[in-house]
């Protein structure tokens, strides 16, 4: 059917143009329909003029409504913003960028989806004139994984409900759906690593006393970087601080009990990985993926992404 085709978008934007607006009367807009028709029917029965009058004046209304909704979506522009990742249980939330370059102002303009049900919070967006604004998409994440955004229904109602314009807009969204942490989680295991004198992570204590020196990482800045030791051993060596650096905790599927299934198992490793946060170092082993370890923001999201998109993404 020609209303299901996709509208991708052109340079990143999905133009609401003529051709892709549509409207159609509200319950109320019928409503208003069926009591103009009686109103006239009256007026040609008892021949009433101020009848004939009020209803022709309240004809001539309905129908700057309907032109006034109909330009209340006109040329609108369309595209995709940041996307939140969630956990499950929680609603991820897509940003859509809408752009006014009408003098006109825009105003009650919504966006649902297929997924949206009757009790998703909807909000609505007003635009001055030539201005631009964000209107979020939530949706819920019933499962981990990843989460494509469907087709977004843009939609007015202004000014009084008698008429509903809407368009469509694939953009092409998707985010990515973390397992739920367990409420209760064990302790965080510490199993410091067997192999640190292979990998370099074994810690040398400076000359001085003050820092602490470990072998050098792929990543770590260079004004960490102890240039003389470095020099005098013969072996790339960081500052890691005035406290010794602590050892790394691997995060392994295969510590688990192995009566818990996999979401199970899935939800106590998230959770493991949260309650480390971004300070202590981490590793994640799962069946087919090891992420080695590592600290900050960006490797915890690697670990979450990795627990969500397991069996997923494996070592190949």
């Amino acid at each position: 059917m020609w209303l299901r085709r996709k509208r991708a978008p052109v340079n990143g934007v999905v133009t609401l143009d003529r051709r892709h607006l549509y409207i159609l009367p509200t319950r109320g807009g019928i409503g208003f329909s069926v009591l103009l028709a009686t109103m006239l029917l009256t007026s040609l029965n008892y021949a009433i003029s101020l009848g004939f009058a009020l209803t022709f004046l309240l004809a001539g209304i309905g129908m700057g409504c309907m032109w006034m909704a109909y330009r209340n979506l006109l040329d609108l522009r369309v595209s995709a913003g940041p996307v939140t990742p969630a956990f499950v249980g929680e609603c991820a939330i897509f940003t859509l960028h809408v752009d006014n370059q009408d003098a006109a102002a825009r105003i009650g303009i919504e966006a649902r989806t297929p997924l949206s049900g009757a009790d998703t919070e909807t909000a609505a967006l007003t635009l001055d004139g030539v201005s631009s604004g964000t209107l979020p998409v939530r949706l819920s994440a019933i499962r981990r994984g990843r989460l494509v955004l469907p087709r977004v229904t843009l939609s007015s109602r202004f000014p009084f409900g008698l008429f509903r314009v809407w368009s469509y807009a694939d953009l092409g969204l998707a985010t990515v759906v973390y397992p739920a942490p367990e409420a209760s989680p064990p302790p965080l295991p510490r199993h410091p690593q067997s192999d640190d004198a292979d990998d370099g992570a074994a810690s040398f204590a400076a000359d001085d006393g003050i820092d602490q020196l470990r072998r050098y990482r792929p990543g770590d800045p260079l004004h960490r970087i102890a240039w003389k030791h470095s020099a005098r051993t013969g072996k790339w060596l960081t500052r890691s601080g005035h406290t010794p650096q602590q050892p790394s905790c691997w995060i392994d599927w295969n510590t688990l009990p192995p009566a818990m299934d996999t979401e199970a198992r899935l939800s106590r490793l998230c959770a493991w990985v949260l309650m480390a946060g971004e300070v202590s170092e981490i590793g994640l082993r799962l069946p087919g993926v090891e992420i080695t370890p590592g600290r900050g923001s960006a490797h915890v999201r690697a670990c979450l992404e990795a627990l969500a998109l397991w069996p997923e993404r494996r070592a190949r």
